[in-house]
């Protein structure tokens, strides 16, 4: 291991409802009581203590023994158990409409007449049994705006909000429901092959990419319009936003910010200066920021800070110019970049020996690890670099590979675990492998586990990601193709979504709010 640190409208349809102050009560289950004592020749033993409500009231009291023959009356229960927080009473505010931009996101604007601590709503298409639970920004008191995200077109939801305050718990009534409205006609169909459904991720998630991509240098089809997407776990577009008028068109990459209140999207730039990552609100109206990265391309990753993780060309050309390349850090409050590691230091020599430069193509950020890791293209090899330190710490294949049965050609992205990692090997010419190999970072060993051929062509761009209950999910970019598989053996596909035209990076998530895997784990 290693030991470091669907039919649409072209409408927009815009719905309001507004609702009136309601006293809405939460309850809570109370305590057992003590059980009677028991009797016998000695005095009966008392009933035991009342155990504390489950979520909200006190434990009631106990009750006292029987009077047993030959011994005196049992003592009966103490008094009330500790609880959870009780019941409160409150008037909730609620206004919901649906955003402008995106149609299938709605937005609560709220408050309530009592001091709260933490609150969350919990929505979904059954109002006795919620499916999402989206965080409130407390920061926001005393009026919040929450966005419900990940919901179907064209479906009714209901909603419900639970705040906490004082020890008590408000309930808000369940609103009456909304119906999402239909993105933009125009965007590109997705189909759904399923060859076994039930050994599926059964946590589903969310697959964050973008359509751009087509035309571009090694990319079949023609130039088009770019739309950051999201599908759900049943392989539905739930979100989409228009990005063309953006500088993020041409788009290679798009995530979602760390606690889900943004949408960033970087342009390919392989050929050009002008690399930017961009970022708006998942409401797809607010927060708009562009910054501009000259010989940023192909790739960024979000940090647990907020930040985002970047490479770029030392002399700041394009990806195409023979340079090094650095991994830098963007501070999205300031705006400044930050260097974290440049490859000359490690790699230099093969990087002026070979081809002149590295043309790296992918970089991830691993918490488990507490590192970055990087694909350079040209030297098959992927890099393990500590952040924030910017030591390398790992070289998986190449020439200077610390493990010799680590081989692939013409990589871009992969999944680095502690003590076995996952590479997309685009085979240059010829089908896309999935490599899969375990290794032991103290005795510099490892083994193969997989090679998973399902016979595509995806020369640029590509990556893989395990999920949660160590299926795999796999984009292939150039055909814009997803498998989830099972890796054992040479891979078994489970699921199979098609759309029709070139799509970038994937992020895959376990839900639209707060970390995406790895930083959790469903």
């Amino acid at each position: 291991m290693l030991f470091f640190r669907r039919p649409v409208l072209n409408a927009l349809l815009v719905a309001s409802l507004a609702l009136p102050w309601s006293a809405c009560k939460s309850s809570g289950a109370g305590g057992e009581g003590g059980s009677p004592g028991s009797g016998g020749t000695s005095a009966g033993n008392g009933g035991s203590n009342g155990s504390g409500g489950s979520t909200s009231g006190g434990g009631s009291t106990g009750q006292g023994g029987s009077s047993p023959t030959g011994g005196s009356t049992g003592t009966g229960g103490t008094s009330n158990g500790t609880g959870g927080t009780s019941p409160g009473t409150a008037n909730f505010s609620i206004t919901i409409t649906q955003s402008t931009a995106v149609a299938t996101v709605e937005i609560v604007t709220w408050s309530v007449d009592v001091s709260i601590d933490s609150a969350v709503i919990n929505f979904g298409r059954d109002q006795t049994n919620f499916e999402f639970q989206a965080p409130v920004d407390q920061t926001q008191a005393p009026n919040y705006r929450t966005l419900l995200l990940g919901m179907k077109q064209g479906t009714k939801y209901y909603l419900q909000i639970v705040a906490q305050g004082g020890g008590k718990t408000y309930t808000s009534a369940v609103q009456p429901p909304v119906t999402t409205g239909y993105l933009p006609n125009g965007l590109p169909t997705f189909t759904v092959t399923d060859s076994n459904a039930s050994a599926l991720y059964a946590g589903g998630g969310f697959t964050v990419n973008c359509f751009g991509l087509a035309g571009s240098p090694g990319i079949p089809g023609s130039p088009g319009s770019t739309t950051a997407f999201v599908l759900d776990k049943d392989g539905a577009l739930v979100w989409a936003l228009d990005l063309t008028s953006t500088m993020a068109n041409n788009c290679s990459r798009a995530r979602m910010s760390y606690d889900g209140q943004y949408l960033y999207a970087g342009n390919f730039a392989n050929s050009s200066t002008s690399g930017v990552v961009y970022r708006i609100g998942m409401d797809g109206t607010t927060g708009a920021k562009t910054w501009s990265l000259p010989g940023r391309s192909h790739d960024f990753a979000v940090l647990p800070n907020g930040n985002v993780v970047y490479f770029a060309m030392d002399n700041m050309m394009a990806n195409t110019t023979k340079s090094p390349e650095e991994v830098m850090e963007l501070n999205v409050s300031t705006g400044a970049s930050t260097k974290i590691y440049d490859e000359a230091t490690d790699f230099g020599t093969l990087i002026t020996s070979g081809m002149g430069m590295a043309h790296t193509n992918h970089i991830t950020y691993s918490p488990d690890l507490q590192a970055v890791t990087v694909s350079m293209l040209f030297l098959n090899t992927i890099a393990v670099v500590s952040y924030p330190a910017g030591k390398l710490l790992a070289t998986f294949g190449g020439s200077q590979s610390d493990f010799s049965a680590m081989s692939w050609n013409w990589q871009h992205g992969h999944d680095v675990h502690a003590d076995h990692l996952w590479v997309f090997n685009n085979n240059q010419s010829g089908n896309a492998h999935v490599l899969g190999f375990t290794y032991n970072e103290a005795g510099k060993t490892a083994t193969q586990t997989l090679d998973y051929n399902p016979g595509i062509s995806c020369t640029t761009f590509g990556d893989v990601k395990e999920l949660p209950n160590g299926n795999l999910y796999i984009t292939y970019s150039d055909t814009g193709v997803f498998h989830e598989i099972n890796p054992t053996g040479t891979g078994t596909l489970l699921r199979k979504i098609t759309t029709t035209t070139a799509v970038g990076y994937s992020e895959h998530r376990a839900t639209m709010y707060g970390p995406p895997p790895p930083f959790a784990a469903n």
